[in-house]
């Protein structure tokens, strides 16, 4: 006979983020992830499933810091670091490229599952949730990106939501006007980075310049020099093995890097130096610096690009003001006007496009077009994607393959009220 114990146990409670559904939840749900199943398939795109667990490195090699600090990640019983999916491109990229010998181009994948992030800064965005998109690989031309930017903007049509708005920005410009300047890849993605801050305008440069020097983006580069004692030497051997040993690993990553190997290889040679301080010499000779009057030109020139927003037509005007300006290659921003001219934005998209060159997204594999769909009664964004040309080498492919996607938030659809 079952006796209720004597005395009382703590319950445990469902951890931040990770919800119960209820039949009638899941119901709705299921309900809503076949129409837009349907509607990708319309499309031409095929169901494809990936793990929900995959090697950390998978999402370190192209995604960057913020990425890498959203990661439930944990050494498995084999030793091996692996953690929850964040997002499905990497997956989806990892998929092609195991597979790449039987898979014709362009090739075409929707998907639909959870995902795992977690932000210490605001743990109430912690959690699972749920990702509906779809990535096409293999097309590098402009019919491409209008394809997956009208597929994105059918999302909240199909589901008749009004009032969302789609941000569009393109990252090929933002490099083509940084192009005559020079500036290191380094200070490139620090700049890259920043544009939501040099949306201000130029009178935000002073403040991200202090934040440059902070992370040791300037400084002077005459010759190599040891790390260790600083004195000129012939390590380019050295230099080289470094540089592989951190390729694809942002800062904080390749810092640990270099810590560790420095504490197995050189203890005994740091002098009065810590190894941490080593560490920032080392990052700083095997990546460069950049002259601090190179640097601020960039933020220059990237603050006059951060504050277009607006009307695409109108923008596109200002930034080719901006990129003849700055004496750099238009070929991205006619490239992007071809774009919006074939985009569908008749009546029945019932949203609006606003070209804004003070978006970033999240992930550092992008490299072109980028977006983002929102809604005034939502305060994060519903979805969005770009173009992501260069993750396939960041994964180990052999050659750069031509990509792009987008992703929705099922849940947030559902929140709205999606019908």
């Amino acid at each position: 006979m079952y006796r209720q114990p004597s005395q009382a146990t703590k319950i445990i409670s469902r951890l931040q983020g990770m919800n119960d559904l209820s039949e009638e939840s899941w119901r709705s749900k299921l309900e809503l992830q076949n129409r837009l199943a349907q509607l990708l398939s319309g499309f031409g795109y095929s169901l494809l499933e990936t793990p929900v667990l995959e090697s950390t490195e998978l999402f370190l090699r192209k995604s960057g810091g913020e990425m890498a600090s959203q990661l439930y990640s944990f050494i498995d019983s084999g030793s091996n670091a692996v953690s929850l999916r964040p997002e499905f491109t990497s997956p989806i990229m990892r998929h092609y490229l195991e597979n790449s010998s039987s898979i014709s181009l362009p090739a075409r994948w929707q998907y639909c599952g959870p995902v795992f992030r977690f932000d210490a800064s605001h743990p109430e965005a912690s959690g699972q949730f749920t990702q509906v998109g779809g990535e096409l690989i293999g097309s590098s031309e402009v019919t491409a990106d209008v394809e997956l930017l009208n597929l994105a903007m059918a999302v909240p049509t199909k589901l008749g939501l009004g009032g969302w708005s789609l941000r569009l920005a393109d990252l090929d410009i933002l490099n083509s006007l940084l192009d005559p300047v020079g500036v290191s890849d380094r200070a490139r993605s620090f700049i890259i980075q920043s544009m939501p801050k040099l949306s201000e305008g130029r009178s935000a440069v002073a403040k991200i310049l202090e934040e440059g020097r902070h992370l040791h983006l300037v400084g002077g580069t005459n010759g190599a020099i040891n790390a260790t004692n600083g004195n000129p030497g012939n390590g380019d051997s050295e230099d080289a093995a470094l540089r592989q040993a951190v390729q694809g690993l942002d800062d904080t990553q390749a810092r640990s890097v270099l810590l560790g190997l420095l504490k197995w290889n050189s203890a005994d040679q740091l002098g009065q130096r810590t190894p941490e301080e080593v560490v920032e010499r080392l990052l700083h000779k095997i990546r460069g610096t950049d002259s601090e009057d190179k640097l601020r030109q960039g933020l220059e020139l990237a603050s006059d690009l951060a504050v277009i927003n607006g009307e695409p037509k109108q923008a596109l005007e200002s930034v080719k003001k901006a990129l003849s300006s700055a004496g750099a290659n238009q070929n991205a921003a006619n490239r992007l006007a071809e774009i919006i001219g074939l985009m569908s934005n008749g009546s029945d998209t019932k949203g609006q496009v606003v070209l804004d060159f003070g978006l970033v997204r999240g992930l550092a594999y992008y490299n072109g077009v980028i977006f983002e769909v929102s809604h005034p009664d939502q305060s994060g964004p519903l979805g969005g994607g770009g173009r992501y040309d260069t993750l396939s080498r960041a994964l180990g492919g052999s050659d750069a393959v031509p990509a792009l996607g987008f992703a929705y938030n099922l849940d947030s659809l559902i929140t709205l009220g999606a019908s």
